[in-house]
């Protein structure tokens, strides 16, 4: 029998980042089919990001650390699927907890903080969320997809406190960024967050950037309805 070659971590580290693609599937099918971006677009991102690290879990802590993460992750989908609600969601976000508290250096436990904001911002703890959500930036450092994915979250999390400023702040970390991952999502939920702040504008500008530039995103045929009314709008004063 022939031997199995070895795919070392290098290579699979070459190829490309699975992730990202069914992310960027997962934004546009919820905002698709939904009502115009919410907070559930976050839970399925980073529940792809979950599964796509399975791949940094190789010594004996990240083994264990991993498997006490899987079992808060099947608690997290469960409340996303509609199958459980509130219990699921607490115990969900001890086990995470538990996890950063116990493997702090693994892998396991920065996957668990990015979730457990996740499981704090359904929760309604938005400030709990804003917290981790930080604690996540830098635990990502290096890794920019992931810091636009937590951007994001931060985005959401501000907007239900109504800190419309930073909300705005935060999903123009996205839409500055030299990349492209995210930013017609980006740019729609700017436009959304500036015409909550009565700067319509700059909303306006916002959406008319992704209609140009992004005619795959999710938003995009919200947007366009969205820039002919802004047009047609009296302007202010």
């Amino acid at each position: 029998m022939a031997k199995k070659k070895r795919v070392t971590k290098k290579e699979l580290l070459k190829e490309p980042d699975e992730f990202l693609t069914f992310s960027a599937k997962a934004i546009r099918f919820v905002a698709n089919n939904q009502k115009p971006v919410l907070g559930i677009v976050i839970g399925l991102v980073v529940v792809a990001l979950a599964v796509a690290g399975f791949r940094y879990f190789s010594n004996l802590s990240e083994r264990r650390a991993h498997a006490m993460f899987e079992q808060a992750r099947l608690q997290y989908l469960a409340e996303i699927s509609g199958d459980k609600t509130g219990p699921a969601l607490k115990k969900a976000g001890e086990q995470f907890e538990e996890v950063i508290e116990k493997y702090r250096s693994t892998n396991a436990a920065r996957f668990s903080l990015l979730l457990y904001a996740e499981t704090s911002y359904h929760g309604g703890e938005y400030e709990k969320a804003i917290e981790l959500y930080q604690k996540a930036l830098g635990r990502f450092s290096r890794e920019g997809p992931i810091q636009k994915l937590i951007w994001n979250g931060l985005g959401y999390a501000y907007e239900a406190k109504k800190d419309y400023r930073a909300a705005a702040q935060c999903f123009q970390k996205i839409t500055s960024a030299e990349d492209e991952f995210m930013k017609g999502d980006a740019l729609y939920n700017l436009g959304r967050i500036m015409e909550a702040m009565n700067r319509q504008e700059e909303a306006l500008e916002a959406y008319t950037t992704l209609l140009e530039a992004y005619p795959d995103s999710a938003g995009f045929q919200i947007a366009r309805e969205k820039v002919l009314r802004l047009k047609s709008a009296p302007l202010p004063g």
